[in-house]
């Protein structure tokens, strides 16, 4: 650590007095610890995304050189982490960023409405906890309120799946719009559906489309069979089916087809091989409980001749 710090009388009268206090900090720390993110932040009791501002802020004055100390932070484990709050006079200090400013303005026209301090709060909150850039968070705003969703709870499930997946570009979050609007609504719509999937199902046409790598057309006709075979959209069974195209190595329609034909073949040898069915015999006719003749076999001709001589007999 330094011994010692100067500071300029250029900077003491000018810069220091429109500088939000936090990075003033930041740059007198930095200048004592050196340009590591992480120690400055730990002296601060702050967040990296909080230092990293700062460093840009000062960059941008001509105050601070550019270097390694523009990369962004690794994005925290979200398992153990909870969302931070932020107090009014945290968020005044943020806005002053003209980025978060430009972010908090274009949320209200996306979404709207006046945005409220706990609307603010969460929105940074994808900034600096879940390590969104703020460019993402735009988009990802843009996305929701264009499917109809401009309730916060439902655009922080979609920051916090984002930021599982490990989108942290505009590139990808393009990507991951697009695989949800044309892969996802294809699917659906192949199992009759109209409607926009539940998390357990976006899991499974994940698997389907990225770790199974299969065409759109093999999905789409592994769904219309389910439906046929079970009557309803059961993604469970659809898997099996696509998990047995994948094994075989089956890339299209004609796989399917050859596959379906080797299969028919093998039933149609396994009965020809099979046990023969037992011919069952014929059921006896009943036996008249009052004349030893079988139904069948009853002579009409000696039955008038016996009922003659009874009555003779009276």
């Amino acid at each position: 650590m330094a011994d010692k710090i100067e500071l300029s009388k250029a900077f003491i009268e000018t810069e220091l007095p429109a500088a939000p206090p936090l990075y003033v900090s930041v740059y007198l720390m930095t200048l004592v610890v050196g340009r590591d993110s992480a120690k400055v932040a730990e002296k601060l009791h702050a967040t990296e995304s909080d230092v990293l501002r700062a460093w840009a802020y000062w960059m941008d004055r001509k105050v601070m050189q550019k270097g390694e100390e523009n990369k962004h932070p690794q994005r925290r484990t979200l398992v153990s982490s909870e969302r931070p709050e932020y107090s009014p006079a945290e968020l005044s200090m943020y806005i002053k960023n003209q980025d978060v400013k430009n972010l908090f303005e274009s949320a209200q026209k996306k979404l709207g409405k006046m945005l409220s301090h706990q609307d603010m709060s969460l929105l940074f909150s994808f900034h600096d906890w879940l390590g969104l850039p703020l460019d993402v968070i735009d988009l990802l705003l843009s996305y929701c309120a264009a499917n109809g969703h401009t309730g916060m709870r439902y655009i922080e499930k979609v920051a916090l799946g984002w930021a599982e997946e490990g989108i942290d570009t505009v590139e990808k979050a393009a990507e991951s719009i697009e695989l949800r609007k044309t892969g996802f609504r294809s699917i659906l719509q192949a199992f009759g559906q109209n409607r926009l999937p539940v998390p357990a199902e976006e899991t499974y046409m994940k698997k389907w489309l990225k770790e199974y790598k299969l065409p759109m057309e093999l999905i789409k006709m592994a769904c219309e069979r389910t439906v046929l075979q079970t009557g309803k959209a059961s993604f469970p069974y659809a898997d099996s089916i696509l998990r047995q195209w994948r094994d075989a190595g089956v890339k299209d329609a004609a796989g399917v087809a050859e596959l379906d034909k080797a299969f028919a073949a093998k039933k149609n040898r396994n009965n020809q091989t099979g046990q023969k069915p037992v011919q069952k015999e014929p059921p006896k006719p009943k036996q008249n409980r009052f004349i030893n003749y079988t139904q069948s076999e009853w002579d009409f001709a000696e039955l008038e001749r016996l009922e003659r001589e009874q009555r003779e007999k009276w």
